[in-house]
């Protein structure tokens, strides 16, 4: 029988904001939705922290004149993603995570573990690609503590509870239908073939 925590996969059902922030809410398994799910946090995350930093170095003038960083930064944050970060915390997730804590507390924790791993490598990037190399851990030092802080709370109370809610609510319900109508419409066009 299912917990509170860990939901079957295959139960369809609404979720609210609260069933992000305590753990209710589980993040998509299969492949189709973890990739959907991975793009979306992907979208929101870079959204923000592209607008923080971007902000902070430039101003207001940062949306005038450097809109090109959002797709940069975005494509490097996917690939970052696929290339290691899922490996990196499904690896450290069952080991350290999982066994300590449940509910909030796993969110919390994952959400640790997520930003521990992404905003170093993320943080350097931006601040070559904002200030250039010159100065480097010097700019990080004073950049990464406030980068970081912003991508936990942003990640743990804005982004990951919205792309949760959309995903769970909005996006698998329909995709679901879409995939079982366009299942039912292949079987019966095979199954023509052998029966007719």
């Amino acid at each position: 029988m299912p917990n509170k925590e860990t939901p079957a996969a295959d139960e369809p059902r609404s979720y609210r904001y609260r069933d992000c922030l305590d753990g209710t809410a589980p993040i998509p398994k299969d492949a189709l939705g973890n990739a959907i799910f991975s793009l979306l946090m992907a979208g929101g995350m870079t959204t923000f922290m592209v607008s923080f930093n971007g902000v902070r170095h430039s101003g207001l003038s940062f949306f005038f004149e450097s809109l090109w960083l959002y797709p940069v930064i975005f494509c490097l944050a996917m690939a970052l993603r696929f290339l290691y970060v899922n490996r990196a915390v499904a690896c450290l997730g069952p080991r350290f995570v999982f066994p300590r804590f449940a509910g909030a507390r796993r969110n919390v924790a994952m959400t640790l573990v997520n930003v521990a791993i992404m905003a170093p490598v993320m943080a350097t990037i931006v601040t070559v690609l904002l200030k250039g190399p010159e100065g480097l851990l010097l700019n990080l030092a004073t950049e990464l503590p406030l980068s970081m802080a912003a991508a936990v709370t942003v990640n743990l109370l804005v982004v990951g509870p919205v792309v949760k809610l959309l995903y769970h609510n909005v996006i698998r319900p329909t995709t679901s239908l879409r995939l079982c109508q366009l299942s039912q419409r292949f079987v019966t066009n095979w199954a023509g073939l052998f029966t007719g």
